[in-house]
């Protein structure tokens, strides 16, 4: 290993344990504050002659203040968790914010991090609706009795490392300033583990299967693939070179199920352009299971390959007969069995978070 390399090591592990010992010293100073104001309510509420603070500053926590916090309904459980609509402990590290007194929205969106990324993580923010009871993107104008912030733990680009999660932590920290609040802070060591036994799952069961059609003739000019892929039910894509086939969820918006791949480079050009095959790819963590992507995906194959006049074979110009497509069917049911197992349902908004 030459001096440049070992240099670089050096450097880099100072970097961590600069980060890792001011998130320390962060957390020992509001365990001081909080020490501090415990002994401030005892001497408030215990001694004869006692005095209640008179008033509150919106932003400020005074020690030894006694605000009720506004009422839960019956079937509501108190923290530290409710349902969240998006954060999930299965895919996040949480941390929490009691705001006492409670907060209005526009009061907390201000204050969030301008940036809701760790690294290359993303963060996220949810509050307690103080009328409510639930968890819910924070809306300017409801009360919050809870805030929670999370950064996703992994995604296809992989785990969480010690630097990003360090600087999350950092994050919650001025949060916390800006609210005068304490937050209760995941632990590092534990959020790292979960992350690495996170990624690990997701490179196992990790699966996305494409299914290739192939002119049998002369290519297809771009504009006649495209009339042919929406009599299909295909729609344009976002980027050049895509279709998508979409679901739609009673609960969540339009989101592709399937995907139509071309040359993106030919989709750009001209009229008159044309490809020789196009690819279907189906996500399958993406996708429900119960609207039975798979099997659309085999359906569309069929129509596009008789109005195409196509071929249809694997990555490698191989042709795929019915009976290998039921084959991989079947290996794709084991595979909705350990998702299912796992908590993270293909389809489901921690699934696609995860496999993203």
């Amino acid at each position: 290993m030459g001096q440049l390399q070992i240099a670089l090591l050096v450097i880099g592990a100072a970097i961590i344990a600069a980060v890792v010992a001011y998130n320390l010293w962060q957390s020992r100073k509001w365990q001081r504050q909080i020490d501090g104001a415990e002994d401030a309510d005892t001497l408030i509420s215990g001694g004869a002659g006692g005095v209640e603070p008179a008033g509150l500053s919106e932003l400020t926590l005074i020690p030894g203040e006694r605000i009720e916090p506004a009422p839960l309904a019956p079937d509501v459980a108190p923290r530290p968790r409710l349902i969240p609509l998006q954060i999930d402990p299965l895919v996040d590290a949480i941390a929490s914010f009691v705001l006492e007194p409670i907060r209005t929205g526009d009061v907390l969106l201000p204050r969030l991090p301008k940036a809701a990324r760790a690294g290359a993580k993303r963060m996220l923010f949810e509050g307690r609706n103080a009328a409510t009871g639930k968890w819910e993107p924070l809306q300017a104008q409801q009360s919050y009795a809870e805030l929670q912030a999370a950064v996703q733990l992994c995604n296809r680009g992989g785990p969480i490392n010690a630097i990003e999660f360090s600087e999350f932590i950092a994050k919650c920290h001025e949060l916390g300033d800006a609210l005068g609040v304490s937050p209760d802070l995941p632990d590092m060591a534990e959020a790292l583990e979960q992350a690495r036994q996170l990624d690990a799952f997701a490179s196992e069961n990790d699966a996305q299967l494409s299914i290739t059609l192939k002119a049998r003739s002369v290519p297809w000019g771009i504009d006649f693939l495209k009339q042919k892929a929406q009599a299909a039910g295909f729609v344009p894509g976002a980027e050049a070179g895509r279709m998508v086939l979409l679901y739609q969820d009673v609960e969540q918006p339009a989101a592709p199920l399937v995907q139509l791949q071309f040359d993106s480079r030919a989709d750009l050009a001209d009229s008159a352009s044309a490809v020789s095959h196009v690819t279907l790819l189906l996500e399958v963590p993406q996708a429900p299971q119960a609207l039975k992507p798979y099997a659309r995906m085999r359906q569309a194959a069929r129509d596009l390959s008789a109005t195409l006049d196509a071929a249809v074979v694997d990555d490698n110009g191989m042709a795929l007969s019915d009976a290998a497509l039921d084959h991989i069917e079947k290996q794709l049911g084991r595979l909705y069995d350990v998702l299912d197992q796992r908590g993270l349902a293909a389809g489901s908004p921690a699934a696609q978070r995860l496999f993203s």
